[in-house]
């Protein structure tokens, strides 16, 4: 069965941020995210030439505390875009 995945959206500089947080298989109580940034009206679920994930060793205890540092990790990579 596919895993649902439940993106959250916002719009920083003229981009959008889309998070999606992700329940670590083997201790469901840690959590992790992706992060994709698109053009404003594309699809959070399409593939993105700009795509990450935590990329570190941090687990998050709760789904909303992985939203926030997969926002934070977006707004990153947007500023470095737009330098």
């Amino acid at each position: 069965m596919a895993l649902k995945q439940d993106w959250r959206t916002e719009s920083y500089k003229g981009m959008e941020v889309h998070v999606c947080a992700l329940r670590h298989s083997d201790v469901p109580a840690r959590w992790d995210f992706t992060v994709r940034i698109t053009q404003p009206g594309e699809d959070s679920g399409s593939e993105s030439e700009l795509t990450a994930e935590s990329g570190d060793d941090t687990d998050y205890p709760s789904r909303e505390a992985a939203v926030q540092a997969g926002f934070e990790k977006g707004y990153a990579m947007v500023d470095e875009l737009l330098k």
